[in-house]
C-alpha cells in the first residue's frame, strides 16, 4: 500500500475460535504529537502547513485548518474563498473515492482491468487538480469548475460509477470489485451510528479537555462511524450483503458529489454547509469540521496572547471508525470468517470497506481448545 511515509499504520489482531472472529484487537501505531508542529506558529501558516503535512486529503485538512482560524478569530469565510473551499473538496472527495479501492483492493483484479482503471485514475486526478488549480488561483468566472467537471464525470462513469442508482457500469473495475464481493454473506448488515454536526459540540468539548481524546473518541453509549456508509444512513441504505453496500455507499457518495459539482459550476446551489462548518471555543479558540472522503475531520486551534497558535489539535475519521470498541470491530465480532488465509481474506476486505487512511497488518491466531 501506498501511504505518507511514517504516517503510521493499525494492526488488527483477530483470534478464530471454530470458523468464529471471538476476539478482535486493534492498535494504531501513529506518529506521537503531530499536532504539536502546529503550536507557536501564526495562524496564517496552519493551513499551508495541514495541506503539506498530510498526503492524503490535503484540501480537507487545509480547508479544517483554515476554518478553524477564523471561527477563533470570530471571522466568518465568505465569498470567493467559500466557493473555492467548496470546488476544492468536491473536486478532492471524489478523486479520493475513487481511487482507493483501484488502489488499494486486497483481491487481484485483472491485468487489462488494471491497465484501464489507472488510465481513468489518471484522468480523474488531471480534472480533479485543474479544479483545485482553479479555485486557487481565484478564477472570477465560477464556471470554471464546468469543463474539468465533465472530465471528472466521464473518468468515474469509465471506472463504473452509474448515472443513477444502481449497480457499476458492466465491464468497468468496480464491477470487478462488486463481482468480487456480491455474493459474500459473511458479515450482518448493521445501520450504522453517523457523526453529524449535531455532535460538534460534544466532539470538539471532548477534544480540548481529554488528552487521548485525538486517538481514541467517543460519545457515551454510542458506536459511532462516519464516512460515505455513514453519510448514506439518512437517505436510504443499499440491500444485500454488507460488503456490497458499503462498496455501493462510495459509488452513491461520488455521484452525490459529482452533481454538487456540476451545481456549482452552474451557480445554482450552495453546498457549503454540508461539507463544512465549525464555530468557536472557549478562549480564544475555534475549531473546523470537514466532510472528506473518508468522514468527519475536526481541526481546533487556540490563540495565545502573542497571537500565536498556543494549542492544536486533529481528530481524523479513522480514529472512529477503527476505535477498539467502533463499528469495524463490532461488524467484525462473531462473523464466521473462516481460519488462516481464509480469515485472512475476510478481514482484509472488510477493513478497506472501512476506508482507513493508513496502511493496516492483519494477524489470525486460532484459539486453543481444551
Amino acid at each position: 500500500m501506498t501511504f505518507l511515509l511514517g504516517a503510521g499504520s493499525i494492526r488488527i489482531d483477530v483470534t478464530v475460535s471454530r470458523a468464529l472472529a471471538c476476539s478482535v484487537e486493534v492498535k494504531a501505531n501513529r506518529p506521537q504529537g503531530l499536532a504539536r508542529i502546529f503550536v507557536g506558529r501564526r495562524p496564517e501558516e496552519a493551513p499551508v502547513l495541514a495541506g503539506q503535512v498530510f498526503s492524503l486529503c490535503g484540501i480537507s485538512q487545509s480547508v479544517a485548518a483554515r476554518l478553524a482560524v477564523l471561527n477563533a478569530a470570530d471571522l466568518p469565510m465568505r465569498g470567493e474563498e467559500r466557493f473555492a473551499a467548496t470546488a476544492e473538496l468536491l473536486a478532492e472527495r471524489i478523486f479520493e473515492t475513487l481511487r482507493a479501492p483501484i488502489l488499494h483492493w486486497p483481491s487481484p483484479l485483472t491485468a487489462g482491468i488494471v491497465d484501464s482503471a489507472g488510465k481513468y485514475l489518471r484522468e480523474a486526478l488531471a480534472a480533479s487538480r485543474a479544479i483545485i488549480a482553479g479555485a486557487k488561483a481565484k478564477i472570477a468566472d465560477r464556471a470554471f469548475v464546468t469543463e474539468p467537471t465533465a472530465r471528472l464525470s466521464a473518468a468515474a462513469a469509465a471506472l463504473g460509477v452509474p448515472d443513477g442508482e444502481g449497480e457499476p457500469r458492466p465491464d468497468t473495475a468496480y464491477a470487478a470489485i462488486l463481482g468480487d464481493i456480491d455474493g459474500d454473506r459473511i458479515f450482518a448488515s448493521r445501520r450504522p451510528d453517523p457523526l453529524t454536526v449535531a455532535d460538534d459540540a460534544e466532539v470538539i468539548a471532548h477534544l480540548c479537555r481529554e488528552v487521548d481524546y485525538a486517538s481514541l473518541p467517543h460519545l457515551a453509549g454510542r458506536v459511532v462511524e462516519t464516512g460515505a456508509y455513514a453519510r448514506l444512513s439518512s437517505t436510504g441504505m443499499p440491500e444485500g450483503p454488507h460488503l456490497a453496500e458499503r462498496f455501493l455507499a462510495r459509488i452513491h457518495d461520488v455521484r452525490l458529489c459529482l452533481q454538487q459539482l456540476s451545481n456549482l459550476g452552474r451557480q445554482d446551489t450552495d453546498v457549503y454547509s454540508s461539507l463544512m462548518g465549525g464555530g468557536p471555543t472557549p478562549g480564544a479558540g475555534g475549531y473546523g469540521a470537514v466532510e472528506c472522503a473518508r468522514g468527519r475531520l475536526y481541526h481546533q486551534v487556540e490563540i495565545g496572547m502573542d497571537g500565536h497558535l498556543s494549542a492544536y489539535r486533529i481528530l481524523a475519521p479513522t480514529e472512529w471508525n477503527f476505535h477498539p470498541a467502533g463499528p469495524f470491530v463490532q461488524t467484525l465480532l462473531s462473523s464466521r470468517i473462516g481460519v488462516g488465509e481464509s480469515a485472512a481474506r475476510s478481514v482484509s476486505r472488510l477493513a478497506m470497506s472501512f476506508d482507513p487512511c493508513v496502511a493496516f497488518e492483519i494477524g489470525i491466531r486460532e484459539a486453543a481448545h481444551a
